[in-house]
């Protein structure tokens, strides 16, 4: 500032806001039409295998950070019933699933209100997708999902299901991310 030279003004001084202890953080856009905060795109606690290793040149953060969002997308377009922006979060046989998720819940009328997915235990690591031979980034997720849905006729009905899957990625260059390709029970 140049401070030097200015001419004393007869305005009441200008009022500097307190500083906040976090700053606000705006949401970030993880698809076309979805934003989420920052706080929701934290990481989990996630190891990355010594036994069978990610390939050269991929970044076991960067699997995870777009395996949180992929999930976060997936939920949301349950949610809203909305198959289009399925393809930001899911490729081959995710997006077959997933795409039949949406299309059941249009026959039988029910809808989900809520997915809420909480990750307790994720490993990354290397192992081929019996399904695609291009697919060889695993993750090892286990979990809980916890749903809501509304029937045809206004019901509700809570479930809380464990999980234990095998999820393979895949990287899209449109994109620029992974995607998530197959899942596998375990």
């Amino acid at each position: 500032m140049a401070l030097l030279g200015m001419a004393a003004c007869s305005s009441p001084p200008a009022k500097i806001p307190a500083a906040t202890p976090t700053p606000s953080s705006a949401p970030t856009s993880i698809a076309p039409g979805v934003s989420v905060s920052p706080a929701e795109l934290a990481l989990p606690p996630y190891s990355v295998s010594i036994s069978n290793p990610l390939p050269a040149g991929v970044s076991a953060t960067r699997v995870v950070r777009d395996f949180v969002a992929d999930d976060l997308i997936e939920n949301l377009a349950i949610e809203r019933g909305d198959a289009n922006l399925l393809p930001y979060a899911d490729s081959g046989g995710m997006l077959t699933i997933d795409e039949s998720t949406i299309g059941a819940e249009r026959s039988t009328k029910t809808r989900f209100i809520s997915i809420e997915d909480s990750v307790e235990r994720l490993a990354v690591g290397r192992q081929q997708d019996p399904n695609d031979p291009l697919a060889v980034v695993a993750l090892n997720v286990e979990g809980v999902e916890r749903t809501t849905t509304r029937d045809a006729r206004g019901a509700e009905a809570h479930k809380v299901v464990d999980f234990h899957v095998i999820i393979w990625m895949i990287w899209s260059p449109p994109l620029q991310k992974y995607l998530r390709c197959d899942v596998s029970v375990l």
